[in-house]
């Protein structure tokens, strides 16, 4: 997602209530992580109530589908605001990534230290900050429109961009359960190879972008954007909850609930071989 755009007919429909914000606006950000640290998920939010209350209802849907459906979906490991300037990545503009392996993500004094697989990092936008305002952040109505008017997103759905980052983390324990750990990290490096890119480009970017054009960026964005994309559509938009079990009959639907004799046509034949992990 670009967060500056040339755009400017934007229709403001991602669904951020005014109570929600009110909610935001009141929130305790050392209360929230407690939240998280009951599931041993490990926070620094920087302050910003807008992504610690956003990653907060994230949680809670992942939490409810798995309870309410019977589901397994993985949690992140660990959900950190930071400047990205200050990390070993190329898109310094982007809003916010899953850290796909141990990696040394860091530069300066913990240049050193590796963050696992499984770890969110939302982006602070320093540079965009008056005082104590965030606000990138703050305008997340618009972000949210503006990504899915310039394709970016698959939805302008307010929590795009956070149930977005929790799809890579369950599609990463996904793969890990098929592949196992080596296995991952090879498949995962092939997926980002110049070759395989060139490949997977012919074969699916005409079909990927029916969803959006971020999705035909690789194989794990196929699989974020429309994962979420589904579990937004399964939301009760007005309390955040989920009304159905959108896994059910989709790309990712273990063989065991799905019909080894079904013919999937050829989107969803691609989704269940990315989320899979057969790259």
């Amino acid at each position: 997602m670009k967060i500056q755009s040339n755009q400017s007919n934007i229709n403001f429909r991602s669904g951020l209530t005014s109570k929600m914000k009110t909610e935001i606006s009141g929130c305790d950000i050392s209360k929230i992580s407690n939240e998280f640290a009951k599931t041993g998920i490990a926070t620094d939010f920087k302050n910003n109530k807008v992504i610690a209350w956003c990653s907060l209802k994230s949680l809670e849907i992942i939490q409810a589908l798995n309870k309410k459906f019977n589901l397994n979906l993985a949690l992140p490991k660990a959900i950190y605001v930071e400047d990205f300037n200050n990390l070993r990545i190329s898109d310094k503009n982007s809003p916010g990534f899953c850290n796909t392996a141990p990696s040394k993500l860091y530069m300066g004094n913990i240049g050193n230290a590796v963050v696992p697989e499984r770890v969110i990092f939302f982006n602070s936008f320093s540079e965009f900050q008056t005082g104590n305002e965030n606000t990138i952040w703050n305008c997340l109505d618009s972000i949210s429109d503006m990504s899915y008017s310039e394709r970016n997103s698959a939805t302008n759905f307010f929590l795009e961009t956070f149930l977005h980052e929790f799809t890579h983390c369950i599609h990463l324990n996904n793969m890990l359960q098929k592949l196992g750990g080596e296995n991952l990290v090879k498949n995962i490096q092939k997926a980002f190879s110049p070759s395989y890119l060139k490949k997977f480009h012919s074969q699916y970017d005409n079909m990927l972008k029916q969803i959006c054009d971020y999705a035909a960026e690789n194989p794990m964005e196929a699989v974020g954007c429309d994962f979420s994309k589904r579990l937004i559509e399964s939301l009760d938009r007005n309390n955040l909850t989920p009304q159905n079990n959108f896994i059910h009959k989709s790309p990712y639907e273990s063989r065991r609930g799905f019909s080894l004799f079904k013919q999937e046509a050829p989107l969803d034949a691609g989704l269940r071989k990315f989320w899979n992990g057969k790259f």
